[in-house]
């Protein structure tokens, strides 16, 4: 179990002091902060991935075939009633993180658990967020097309990484230590640890982060915690939508 946490704490750290000390640092050097943010958050996310392989591979010696990547990181398909807590994993995500808002804002207030100052809305509890948005990390919304067409795969991936890390790979390893608590386990480290930088939201983002592993440990399917986990975060790529193609802005001018 130890490597493992250290898995854990080392993806948590990366991103924290990436999120907190790097970003600035990148920023004051005239990097756009959309590269400096989204790099410093995804990139130890997208290493998730090749190395929940060369964990299989390296320490249990796992072949990397299709059948043996579908066994060992639960890549099963959701059926029947198991649709049913997918979809009551969604809706828990959605709802509380909804009802927790005010909560968030309020700790956001203390010094300690305050956001990075550069941070916007929608990330920021502390700033107001425009509907329709007209810029996303300073970049104009109003026809950027482009922007979407990056953002979306790369998110997606970004989330496929860590779902094929903490409940297709480690997910299996706690629940033969833990037992049916092992969904407790992997959320409290998956919210506390590797999302440490969200510490304003260590409330709010709890019941989501400790749904996705109970369902992937109920349906023994990661595409069913992949499925809690990315379909409450597409919400970010309808608030793009809706800032690029301008509906509800007045003005119409982006910016």
């Amino acid at each position: 179990m130890g490597l493992h946490l250290v898995i854990f704490v080392a993806a948590g750290a990366m991103i924290y002091l990436g999120i907190y000390r790097g970003v600035p640092k990148l920023v004051d050097r005239g990097v756009p902060l959309i590269y400096a943010f989204f790099g410093f958050l995804w990139a130890p996310v997208f290493l998730l991935l090749p190395l929940a392989l060369a964990l299989f591979t390296r320490l249990e010696g796992g072949i990397l075939s299709p059948e043996a990547l579908a066994g060992r990181f639960r890549l099963a398909p959701i059926t029947g009633s198991q649709w049913i807590w997918v979809g009551a994993a969604v809706l828990l995500t959605v709802l509380s993180e909804q009802a927790l808002e005010g909560l968030g804002r309020r700790l956001a207030r203390i010094p300690l658990l305050a956001p990075p100052a550069y941070l916007p809305a929608p990330f920021n509890p502390l700033c107001d967020l425009e509907i329709p948005p007209r810029r996303f990390f300073g970049v104009p919304l109003r026809g950027n097309w482009r922007l979407i067409v990056v953002f979306v795969p790369m998110h997606l991936v970004a989330m496929f990484a860590e779902e094929m890390m903490w409940r297709g790979y480690m997910l299996p390893i706690q629940e033969a230590i833990f037992g049916p608590w092992a969904w407790v386990i992997n959320g409290l480290l998956w919210a506390w640890i590797v999302h440490a930088l969200l510490k304003w939201h260590f409330v709010g983002m709890l019941p989501g982060m400790l749904a996705a592993p109970l369902v992937a440990q109920v349906t023994g399917s990661t595409w069913a915690s992949f499925i809690a986990h990315a379909v409450p975060n597409s919400l970010l790529w309808v608030l793009l939508l809706l800032g690029i193609l301008g509906i509800g802005d007045d003005d119409g001018d982006g910016e």
